[in-house]
This record gives structure tokens, sequence and C-alpha cells, in this order.
């Protein structure tokens, strides 16, 4: 908690996440579900078997609603939010904490106690796969989920320790808006945060040993982001490597392999997880993991203990809030019942929420030219659309890959205004098997920039105008004058 909010939002947030005055419950004799972690996949597993008549405990050590509540989606995208409407540094970290607060009330423990769920607070490690301690307790379980996500990852940097750098798990602590900040990693966290402190008036410095920001994402893409970056005053420094970190008189050092100093107030480390399963004990269950891979899980979500479970960023290659609340809804299927729901069937979706967003769902021209596989593009500039202009957002596109002469959805990739938004109805047509053909009666309200799947259609229909059919259509309409 800051020590510039003692008694408010912060209170309060933490009151309904993690009450200091919570006694733990006794617990049941058996139960039918133990959840280890309160994140969203951990949350949703909870209510969710609970709702369905299950006996279920979950145990959490920090706070109910993981990271992307405490210190990950939320505060993040409403710093940004904030930041981009002109708030100080001040108001804008008001805001973030009262926006956490105001959500905690959906993430709190009374809620989930009101809903039959025994929440205990504290660590949890296995006895066996069958019994979970935490504190006094142990807990007798039919079927475990571990669900304790991941944390920011600290690289061994020579000196980087000695600094103190920020994470994403601290930076909404500052007591005081630095005046310099170096970002090491550009990443989503990365882009998103130093984007943010750009806007408030910082002197942002962003690092990346990619040759590109957003190293996952299709080039043209990132290029387009880090031409906004580079347009609110974030200096872009790609495929560096930092040697080492230390303190001058000038302030937090970061000195680069060519020898060029990096000079900040503070540092922001945005380099990666570490799965969270330090812990656990997880030789106990027969539960194989490591910290940078995770626990290992079969489609189905089950671990090498058959009756212990894994979802959300623990075990994940993609570690967003929607794939573990996806992967939560496999894991009550498969554990309560004799399911055989499939993770790696889901069509996931990811976002970068700076300002142009960029959202992208299933392969990229990278991923098809690297398995050799022949694909058409179709791209619209949301400048050709009429909403881009009236709203001023013609910054952006939006482009569908289909397999080579097929009307068969591959990917998509959109940056602009709301790209998040965009891209759902790419998402529903994945999902559901549809192609663009399938697509061809949908009719979208104008002006949209979801018109740019109209124009996608339109344009995937007039490749199927061959001369011969355009030959037949020629002699039908002079026929019928």
């Amino acid at each position: 908690m800051s020590a510039s909010d003692e008694g408010g939002d912060d209170a309060r947030w933490r009151r309904l996440v993690f009450p200091g005055d919570y006694r733990n419950p006794t617990p049941s004799a058996r139960y039918n579900l133990t959840v280890i972690g309160a994140g969203p996949a951990g949350l949703l597993t909870a209510i969710a078997a609970a709702g369905l008549g299950a006996r279920v405990a979950l145990i959490e050590r920090a706070g109910l609603g993981g990271d992307c509540l405490n210190v990950g989606c939320v505060p993040s995208k409403t710093l940004l939010a904030a930041a981009s409407s002109g708030l100080t540094f001040a108001l804008a970290l008001k805001r973030v904490r009262a926006v956490r607060a105001a959500i905690a009330v959906h993430d709190s423990v009374e809620r989930y106690t009101a809903a039959g769920v025994d929440v205990f607070l504290g660590q949890a490690s296995f006895a066996s796969a069958h019994e979970i301690r935490v504190g006094e307790a142990t807990l007798r379980t039919r079927r475990a989920v571990i669900a304790t996500g991941a944390r920011a990852h600290i690289p061994p940097l020579p000196g980087l320790a000695g600094i103190a750098p920020l994470t994403n798990e601290t930076v909404f602590d500052l007591a005081g808006q630095p005046r310099r900040l170096a970002v090491l990693g550009a990443g989503p966290v990365g882009c998103e945060l130093a984007q943010a402190f750009a806007r408030l008036g910082t002197e942002v410095e962003l690092l990346e040993l990619a040759p590109q920001i957003l190293p996952q994402e299709e080039p043209e893409a990132a290029e387009r982001v880090a031409a906004a970056l580079l347009r609110d005053g974030v200096r872009l420094r790609l495929g560096v490597r930092v040697a080492s970190a230390g303190r001058t008189d000038a302030g937090k050092t970061l000195r680069l392999a060519d020898g060029t100093q990096v000079v900040a107030d503070e540092v922001l480390v945005a380099a990666g997880r570490t799965r969270n399963v330090a812990e656990l004990r997880l030789e106990r269950a027969g539960v194989r993991a490591d910290p940078t891979s995770g626990i290992a899980v079969n489609a189905r979500l089950q671990t090498s203990h058959p009756h212990v479970y894994a979802a959300g960023d623990v075990c994940s290659a993609l570690q967003f809030t929607h794939v573990a609340d996806a992967q939560a809804r496999v894991v009550v299927r498969n554990a309560l019942f004799p399911g055989s729901a499939r993770a790696d069937r889901l069509v996931m979706p990811k976002c970068t929420y700076t300002r142009p967003e960029l959202a992208h769902v299933g392969a990229s021209s990278r991923d098809l030219d690297r398995a050799g596989r022949a694909f058409d593009r179709y791209r619209v500039e949301f400048g050709e659309l009429d909403r881009g202009l009236t709203d001023d957002s013609a910054d952006g596109y939006a482009e569908v890959l289909t397999a080579r002469g097929t009307d068969r959805i591959l990917g998509a990739t959109i940056v602009g205004k709301d790209a998040g938004e965009q891209l759902s109805p790419v998402v529903l047509a994945l999902t559901l098997g549809l192609g663009l053909e399938r697509l061809g009666p949908l009719v979208l309200p104008y002006p949209t920039r979801s018109e740019y799947l109209r124009r996608i259609i339109d344009a995937h229909a007039r490749t199927r105008l061959t001369p011969l059919t355009a030959r037949t259509l020629r002699w039908w309409l002079t026929r019928t004058r």
C-alpha cells in the first residue's frame, strides 16, 4: 500500500481482497476441488465449481484478484486511459487506485465466501496429491487445481538487483513522478507503461534486445506502434544488450554492451515472467514443473498427476487474463466430471493496449512463411473508412490472411483505435470455422471501423470473379436489357 493513500482507496482495496482480520474457516472433511491461487483462473474455477454444487476450497497467499486486478491489467489500462486524458501524474495514480478498489468488489473474499467457497488466506503446499497444507490446516481433496500465476522476472544482470528496479508489481506504488524512466523490455507491458509515463510527462527510454518492439507481433504492426511511441516522446533503443546496472551521482545507470550508458531516476523491468511454483512442494504431488516453462499439462490441462490440474499463467504459453478464464472453464468440466474438454482447440486472441492498440488472432504471416504455407492477404487502411476520417482515427489498418485460393481464415492483425474490440468478429469466425464467403450476408452499421470486415469480404468475393464468369455475366446482362 502506498503511504500517500493510507485509509483511502488502497486500504479499501486491501480490505476486500486480503482482509487483515480474516480468519480461515475450519476445513471440510473432504473437498471436491481445492484451488491454489485466486487470480482469474482460480477465481473462475472456484466460483463455477461451487455454483455447480461442488464443495470448493480456494487458497490465496497475497490477495484475491491476482496480478490482473492488483498489479496488472486493471491498473495498467487505467493508467493508460488517465495519461491519455491529460491528467497529472498524481491524479492518474489516484484514478488507478480508485478503479482498482471499485473492481475489487467483484473479486472480494466476501463475494466468494457468500458463494459457498471456503477461502483460506496463506501459503499453500502439497503434502500429497490429495492433501494440501495452508497454515496449520490440512485440506483433503478429490481434485486439485494449481492457478498460482507468474511474477515479473528480474534478469540476472550484474548490479540490477542493487538499484531496486521497479516492476509491474511496484510501479503503481510510486510516491512521486520520476523525471526520467528507463524501461527494460519492449513487450506489451513495457510498451504500455512506457507510453503511459511519456504521456504523463516523464522522459522515457525503452530498451529491447530484439530489433523491433513487440517482437512476437507482425513487423509492420509493431512499426506502427513504435511510430506512436516516438510521437509521444519515447526514445527507442532497439537491438541493444544491457551488460550491467549500477548507481552514479547522475542516477540509476544501465550500461550497454557497446559502452553506452542510460541514466534514469527509475528503472522499470518488463522482461518476461517467472512461474509461481517454488513453494508449492509439487514433488510431493508428483507434479512436474520448472520456473521457466511452468507446470507441464496435457490438452485437458492435467498435470503429470491425473488428479491435479493447472490453469492460467502458471502453465500457459499465452499469459493473458482471457486465456486463464478460458482454461478455467476447461478445468471445471474435466476435474468435476468425466470430461474431455481440450484447451488446445481454443482460439486465443491477444491485444496490446497502447495507443493505437495492436490486436492479433491466429497465424501471422511470419508463422505461415516459416511453415511454407501459401496465403492470400486482404488489407484495409482505416484511413479508407469514413469513420476513420470522422473520428480522426485513420492511423491503423486491418489485415486478414486466408489459405491461398480459398476463403478459410488463418489469422488477422489489427492496429488502430479499439483494435481489440474490432478483432471480435474474426475471433468468432475462427472459433466457428466460418470462412469469408459464409460471412458474406453480414450487415455492419455505418459508419463504424468494423466496416473493414465488409470490405475484406467484398475484396475476397471479387477474386472469385474469373474471366469466364465475367464473360458469362456480361452475356446474360446483354440478353436481359
